[in-house]
């Protein structure tokens, strides 16, 4: 029942100047269910197609005044997403190989059995639906991983996407650091769908969840009978992102003895299956993400340093939402956008306090957890504003949320947001450079933030 209401839904142009097989085609096409136009001619059947969409084209090769070879050219200028299926003379099949060339799906030859090519016909129509389907996957996939989703306008964050527009286009491989929930897959994607590899595939795997033997077959496949299970050959993610990029995410949990095998294949292009002697040759584009000091990690012996230094080509780190809070109510807008959207119903802002609480709460899950406050304010929301009571209960309850430099906003009318934000970094700052007597390694430790960003903090408020 669904291959027929799929069928009558497609429209089919029939052109040929035979009355004979005109008339018997259209009664066929028509009893299996489809819309049909029949024509004698092709000027006829350009003047259609220019006032009306078809999902297929099938059409004579001998014509008078246009043959079919010139009105495929002329259909796929004008509608190259129309599958055309060409007719042709017993004996001619010159001219099915050149209408082939010029872009036609498959061909005929007569006499052929209505039969043969209502399954040609079948075949055509779900081609044009794959590929149709397959653009839009990519253009859902560039909007979700485009810059219009990484939400920022802080220093940090314009310095990720100077780093993204300036390494997207070169094939070196990428280190993305940052917590978890900060975004490494969206900059992984953004990277990818905004490089010349855009229209390839972008293979994503996690190594942190997957033991030893699973993680290698995942990564590289394996061979039929290679081990227990292997009940056939199975291609791995390097092989399948031929052409395109792999995201490997906490690429510091694969085991030490197989991140030789990595270091290979990012040197070399080239691998050898789970238990296959084949070399495997492949044009990929490597970037990894990690949320630990992979230096740090090679020091304790835990990471190769021959593979470190392979990954720590470019870098990108990724701030955690705590040293980005003036982007945290773009954030919060974008997100109440999409959850209004998902969940149809009409939320204009946040309150001032409702922002106030997120401003202050140190967000330990980052981006992620703002989102999914974002995702419970908008389900609890009743009226137009978010407010406070709206949001997750442990916002407000977090001991670091209030209680360090409480603004008493029952007194007050408005404030200067970015001037109350600055006031506070500065105080603490200042109060951890007295507090370590100006040591820097201290002040980045209990302020938990690198020591690159607290140097760029010290300059900018002239604190020494």
């Amino acid at each position: 029942m669904e291959s027929k209401n799929f069928r009558m839904k497609s429209k089919i142009l029939i052109v040929d100047d035979e009355k004979l097989m005109r008339v018997s085609l259209e009664d066929k096409l028509v009893k299996e269910g489809y819309t049909v136009t029949s024509l004698s001619n092709a000027t006829e059947g350009l003047s259609v197609l220019q006032s009306a969409n078809f999902d297929a084209v099938i059409t004579d090769v001998r014509l008078p005044k246009m043959d079919g070879i010139e009105f495929l050219r002329e259909i796929k200028k004008s509608s190259p997403d129309t599958v055309v299926i060409i007719m042709t003379a017993y004996g001619s099949i010159e001219n099915a190989v050149m209408a082939m060339k010029e872009g036609a799906y498959d061909y005929v030859t007569k006499p052929f059995s209505l039969e043969e090519l209502i399954i040609k016909l079948r075949k055509a129509i779900k081609h044009k639906d794959v590929v149709a389907e397959n653009i839009l996957l990519k253009q859902q996939a560039l909007s979700h991983y485009g810059y219009d989703n990484m939400i920022g306008k802080s220093d940090t964050m314009k310095r990720v996407f100077e780093i993204i527009s300036t390494a997207s286009n070169r094939d070196t491989t990428i280190l993305i650091q940052g917590e978890s929930g900060t975004g490494k897959e969206l900059t992984a994607g953004a990277i990818h769908y905004n490089s010349n590899r855009r229209d390839g595939p972008f293979i994503k795997l996690s190594c942190a969840t997957l033991n030893r033997e699973i993680l290698e077959s995942e990564l590289f496949g394996h061979e039929k009978g290679s081990f227990t299970g292997a009940i056939k050959t199975r291609r791995g993610r390097f092989e399948l992102a031929d052409g395109g990029s792999i995201f490997l995410d906490d690429v510091d949990d694969i085991p030490l003895e197989m991140q030789v095998k990595l270091l290979r294949v990012i040197q070399e292009r080239e691998f050898e299956r789970v238990g296959g002697e084949e070399t495997i040759a492949v044009n990929v584009r490597v970037i990894c993400a990690t949320k630990k000091d992979l230096k740090k990690l090679v020091q304790e012996g835990r990471f190769r340093e021959d593979l470190y230094y392979r990954l720590h080509v470019i870098t990108i780190h990724l701030p955690p939402l705590r040293e980005r809070k003036e982007d945290i109510p773009l954030l919060a807008s974008y997100f109440i956008k999409k959850y209004t959207a998902q969940q149809h119903v009409t939320i204009n802002s946040l309150s001032q306090e409702a922002l106030q609480i997120l401003l202050l709460y140190n967000w330990p899950g980052n981006i992620r957890e703002l989102e999914n406050a974002i995702e419970h304010a908008v389900a609890f929301c009743t009226a137009d504003v978010i407010m406070p009571k709206n949001l997750p209960p442990n916002l407000a309850t977090e001991e670091t949320s209030s209680d360090i430099f409480p603004i008493e906003l029952s007194t007050i009318d408005s404030l200067d947001l970015q001037k109350t934000l600055h006031e506070a970094e500065r105080k603490l700052l200042t109060w951890a450079y007295q507090k370590t007597n100006g040591n820097q390694v201290r002040m980045s430790e209990i302020l938990r933030i690198p020591r690159t960003t607290l140097q760029n903090k010290l300059a900018r408020y002239n604190i020494t």
